[in-house]
């Protein structure tokens, strides 16, 4: 691995002629999101757009010289990976992970505005209750959180009132599953030894305005699947005779997962939900809005009617997703042949408490018991993996977080477990340090077009920003 080290002095800190630095930051709000925000959200830096990453590493590094005392790039297997320390009123630091790199831009068609011109307009019925929005890739996963906090981080070290010491990762290869920043966590982990705990800012708000915090995230393990024949592509009236990959793909993919469960001993088992976890749920039923979450997710159609069961499915349930299936002829009109290759990518989503590499083992060893007595020739690859995360109820790092909603007056709804995947697993398993995922703001539709935040929002999630970090640091020196 390569290191370049590019250090920055800072310049000379400036008073404020206000001391009320929730004023400086609503004060600055207008000019943050027309300078700065707007800006960085033009950028088209989706993973693969090696240029526009290049552009929006070069923004990030800028912005944050003058206030970091050392920036660390590491040479990605892909796009680099940003590392860097600004020193605080604390010594021990916050380990606060971000991402620039975004999903590319999918059904060009629907969005209603250029994906990466971070135009202000409304959203269409019924999401035009919400006012005046960002439209733009990124705008809500996750370049807006990251420039929310960078900016507080910015004003806080002017103010010279940082409350405590920060090291930064930021990352380019989040939508490849971050394999620069996992490689970097195993082989440098003594870089770390100042952290105290880990925070990835983000906008978790629902539409009603209420804080959704989730105490961990599921592990994932992304995979494909090959099968293939040494023929040619041939007509159809062969295929008595001939290997068929399609069929013996499909005939391997129900052997591991069919009827919505597993076949594979590690989560063939349903998921045992703790004491602490159906209280949780007990009392999120009382107040959850299922309506809003599928509106925002774009859901229109579930397995199942039962709202709780749904939610904990939703949940707990390990997930099999085929996200791509690919053989034969896939232009237009009809052709009957058989196919010589076949293909699946699938990620597998899971709460239960094993290891990404246990699962993938499973699967790899019944695709081979299966497929020995087939023709087709397969090939299995593990893509990426991580485990599942969880935090305390009870930790600082909730607390700083939920105490910090609570003092700009809104609520906190608290989920036992988020069902989607987040790299910061490592982090935990690598360095030991707990991490929380979090923060105000509204915005909405991630990997799909029209993705948003809301306008008016922007100022909370850089207030909230601000006071997650004094609140974090109060609380840390009373441990």
């Amino acid at each position: 691995m390569r290191l370049k080290i590019l250090i920055y002095m800072n310049d000379e800190s400036f008073s404020s002629s206000k001391n009320d630095f929730k004023e400086l930051i609503r004060r600055t709000n207008e000019k943050f999101i027309k300078k700065d925000l707007i800006h960085f959200l033009k950028i088209p830096s989706y993973t693969s757009n090696r240029e526009a990453i290049e552009e929006a590493k070069d923004f990030i590094t800028s912005y944050i010289s003058n206030f970091c005392e050392k920036i660390i790039e590491v040479e990605g297997e892909t796009n680099p990976l940003l590392i860097a320390e600004v020193d605080g009123n604390i010594k021990d630091r916050l380990l606060i992970y971000m991402m620039y790199d975004t999903q590319p831009v999918n059904k060009e068609k629907e969005w209603i505005k250029n994906p990466f011109g971070a135009e202000i307009t409304d959203l269409p019925e019924p999401l035009d209750r919400l006012g005046k929005v960002i439209i733009g890739r990124g705008t809500y996963n996750s370049k807006t959180p990251l420039l929310c906090f960078l900016n507080v981080v910015k004003l806080l070290k002017e103010e010279e009132k940082l409350p405590i010491s920060l090291m930064f990762l930021i990352d380019g290869e989040e939508e490849l599953g971050s394999p620069t920043l996992l490689n970097t966590l195993k082989i440098k982990k003594n870089m770390f030894t100042a952290c105290t705990d880990a925070y990835y800012p983000s906008i978790k708000q629902d539409l009603n305005g209420i804080s959704v915090l989730k105490l961990g995230y599921k592990g994932i393990l992304s995979l494909s699947i090959k099968a293939s024949s040494t023929n040619s592509e041939t007509h159809s009236a062969f295929s008595s005779m001939i290997p068929n990959p399609a069929q013996d793909l499909i005939f391997v993919l129900n052997s591991i997962y069919s009827k919505n469960k597993f076949k594979i001993n590690s989560l063939s088992a349903p998921y045992n939900m703790t004491e602490s976890e159906n209280i949780i749920i007990e009392n999120l039923m009382e107040s959850i809005d299922l309506g809003i979450i599928k509106e925002k997710a774009g859901i229109r159609q579930t397995l199942i009617d039962d709202p709780k069961l749904n939610f904990i499915d939703y949940l707990f349930n390990p997930t099999f997703n085929i996200s791509t299936l690919k053989s034969g002829y896939l232009e237009n009109g009809v052709k009957n042949m058989v196919a010589n290759k076949a293909e699946c990518n699938i990620d597998i989503r899971f709460a239960h408490d094993v290891s990404v590499n246990l699962i993938f083992e499973e699967i790899k060893k019944k695709v081979n018991d299966l497929t020995r007595n087939l023709k087709s020739s397969f090939e299995i690859v593990q893509n990426m993996g991580y485990d599942r995360s969880k935090v305390r109820e009870n930790s600082i790092l909730v607390k700083s977080l939920v105490d910090s909603f609570k003092e700009l007056g809104f609520t906190t709804q608290i989920w036992p477990i988020s069902a989607a995947a987040a790299p910061l697993s490592q982090i935990q398993s690598q360095l030991g340090l707990n991490f929380i995922v979090g923060g105000l703001g509204i915005g909405g539709y991630a990997h799909a077009p029209n993705e948003f935040v809301q306008l008016n929002s922007i100022q909370n999630t850089r207030l909230s920003n601000y006071f997650f970090l004094k609140n974090y640091a109060d609380l840390y020196s009373e441990v």
